[in-house]
């Protein structure tokens, strides 16, 4: 029988309120190995304050976490993850491909992360090396050349095919609209696009393979990857704005295989988050391991 546990009432088993652990409307649901563990997220949350959401999913069926899964988040790069999906789902049908000519512009050049600001105009890449960039070292010139080969409208119709249902690209990365709407995402939306790369379900299998390939050789590994046995792999995709971090991924391990969608916002401290991801993913680690 899954567990449903509100966050704002009740006690920790050792006396100690949950009482403002983080804010969000949503209950804990665990079921499987995470039942009776559902109140050790919010001791885990409570020192960074902010809004936090956080879904688990392990893959072969031993336990589920969900916390505060549908309800909207800054999107920062982890938006990045669908985008690439979409990408590699438009070239499937034949609409594109993956090894087009795109030339870099000095009006495409946008700041924040990524190194393809620091280059010249007139370089000349594949739609894969923008790819590539957009998620090894979360290039957001990348990026925007990968939304302009793909488009805006296509991401989004991409992402409601697929079920997600309340994530949604609004702009360019970098150059938001003056009032919004702003790029938002959930963490069941992007867990449930992150579970059909792990089946190897949601796209053509051999596609599937190698995002996660791309996703393995992220370079920002702060968060996630950093309390984890050397052992396990981390297949995944930060995200980090001002008061926001997440991460959100899939871990591979010899004692567990999971999904895990780590988001937060209204941070007063970004490290303190960071950390806080850390320690969430080795804790399910250790709950979900044989």
């Amino acid at each position: 029988m899954a567990e449903t546990l509100r966050p704002n009432v009740g006690s920790t088993s050792g006396g100690a309120s949950v009482a403002g652990a983080c804010t969000g409307n949503g209950a804990i649901r665990a079921s499987g190995r995470f039942e009776g563990h559902a109140e050790e997220l919010l001791r885990f949350l409570e020192p960074a304050g902010g809004e936090w959401a956080v879904v688990i999913d392990d893959l072969d069926g031993k336990g589920y976490l969900a916390y505060n899964a549908e309800s909207p988040f800054t999107a920062a790069s982890v938006i990045k993850i669908p985008i690439m999906m979409a990408a590699f789902h438009k070239a499937r049908e034949g609409k594109i491909r993956l090894d087009n000519t795109v030339i870099l512009r000095n009006e495409d050049k946008v700041g924040g992360s990524g190194v393809l600001k620091e280059f010249h105009a007139g370089l000349v890449l594949t739609l894969l090396d923008c790819i590539n960039l957009m998620i090894v070292v979360s290039d957001n010139t990348g990026t925007n050349l990968t939304i302009d080969a793909v488009g805006i409208e296509e991401i989004n119709r991409y992402m409601v095919d697929k079920g997600c249902k309340n994530t949604r690209l609004e702009s360019h990365l970098m150059r938001p609209k003056p009032q919004g709407p702003w790029n938002k995402i959930t963490a069941s939306d992007i867990a449930l696009l992150l579970r059909g790369l792990a089946d190897r379900t949601i796209e053509n299998p051999g596609d599937c393979d190698t995002m996660i390939e791309i996703m393995k050789r992220q370079q920002y590994n702060h968060k996630m990857p950093r309390f984890l046995p050397k052992e396990a792999i981390c297949a995944h995709k930060t995200g980090e704005v001002r008061g926001v971090t997440h991460d959100a991924g899939i871990v591979y391990g010899p004692s567990a295989r999971f999904v895990i969608v780590c988001l937060s916002q209204k941070l007063e401290d970004v490290d303190l988050g960071h950390t806080i991801i850390g320690q969430v993913t080795k804790w399910a680690y250790d709950v979900l391991s044989d």
